[in-house]
């Protein structure tokens, strides 16, 4: 279980995605395939940190390949993207969930939703404001330094 949901496995998170993909009009691709797998069996991964995957695990992809199917994936929901310092990361978008990011050594970990409800909660509770947290398209960064850190903990 996570989050009150039962955890899926990469094969069925795969699956799920590819859906989302066809019901969306979109094509089902061998590109588009390997690096959804590359992101099922990954937290978060630069464009480049993917390619490096696909390439270890012989696959033929040129890195601007990688950077059109992330952008495809992005556009139908499958895909969301964290920023990292001046990179973008990305992993699959198959259940809303937020992020912390450390701003020192770029590490990026799940907050499960629960952990930022009282704040959607009052963003919304004036009436005046929604967020698109429910779907797949949004969530929540919060960055700062881990306790953990190599740099040295958090001040």
């Amino acid at each position: 279980m996570h989050d009150g949901r039962v955890m899926r496995t990469a094969d069925e998170r795969i699956a799920a995605a590819l859906t989302v993909i066809r019901t969306a009009g979109g094509r089902v691709t061998s590109a588009r395939g390997a690096v959804l797998r590359v992101l099922a069996a990954a937290a978060h991964l630069s464009a480049a940190g993917v390619h490096a995957r696909l390439a270890a695990g012989g696959l033929p992809a040129d890195l601007s390949t990688v950077h059109r199917v992330l952008n495809a994936l992005t556009d139908v929901g499958v895909v969301h993207v964290v920023p990292v310092g001046g990179t973008l990361t990305y992993g699959l978008a198959d259940r809303p969930h937020h992020h912390t990011v450390c701003r020192r050594c770029g590490t990026v970990r799940q907050l499960p939703p629960p952990a930022v409800a009282a704040v959607i909660e009052a963003a919304t509770a004036s009436g005046t404001f929604t967020t698109d947290l429910e779907g797949h398209d949004g969530g929540v960064v919060v960055y700062g330094a881990c306790t953990t850190c190599p740099d040295g903990p958090a001040r």
